[in-house]
Parts: structure tokens; sequence; C-alpha cells
């Protein structure tokens, strides 16, 4: 099977998790713990799993160019999840932008598969 497949379908999942975390930050304010280990764990796997087929597969740009910004997504979660604050939702602002970013790579590599 592809890499680049499972890879998207493992950061497909996170987005899906991702979004109903910031459901629930929005309209609940609250956050759910194990959701959003889920979330991070699935993405992980899924940028590992795309870097695996980057080092082993032919060269495509596409999927260096979706795990650039899936790496910047990685450093904007881990900057939401440092400076998060207990009982609270985290910001709205640094969610976005760990989310544009995420949804730009995960786009990209989307169009790589076609």
């Amino acid at each position: 099977m592809n890499l680049s497949l499972i890879s998207t379908l493992l950061l497909s999942t996170a987005v899906v998790i991702g979004l109903y975390l910031v459901y629930l930050g929005v309209r609940k304010h609250r956050r759910s713990h194990k959701l959003g280990l889920t979330h991070a764990s699935l993405a992980l796997v899924g940028v590992l799993v795309l870097f695996t087929q980057i080092y082993t597969g032919p060269t495509d740009k596409l999927n260096n160019v979706a795990a650039l910004f899936l790496f910047f997504a990685i450093i904007g979660g881990g900057m939401v999840f440092a400076l998060r604050e207990e009982n609270r939702p985290p910001s709205m602002l640094a969610v976005a932008i760990h989310a544009v970013m995420g949804l730009i790579g995960i786009s990209v590599l989307i169009i790589s598969l076609f």
C-alpha cells in the first residue's frame, strides 16, 4: 500500500479530531486531554509515515513541501500544548495558526496523491 495514502488517512483522522477539539474549545469552553493526545498521536504517526515515504520512496517535491508545513504544524501544536492553562481552552489564535499550517500540509499531500 502507498505510504502517502496511509499518511493522508492518518492525518485526515487527526484533522477531524482537531476540528472537534476546536468545537469543544469554542462552544463548550472546555478541553479533552484524551482527544488531544489521540489527535497528536495520529498526527505524529502520520508525519512519521510521510517521512518514511520521503526517505524510501521516489523523489516527490510535493511530499517534501507537505512535510515542511506539517512540521510547522507540529511546532505550533507543541506551543499550544506548552502554553496551556489549567481548566481553560487554549489560545484560539495559536490553535488557528497550528490548524492553518496543518491544513496546508495535508492539502499539499492530497494534491500529491493525484
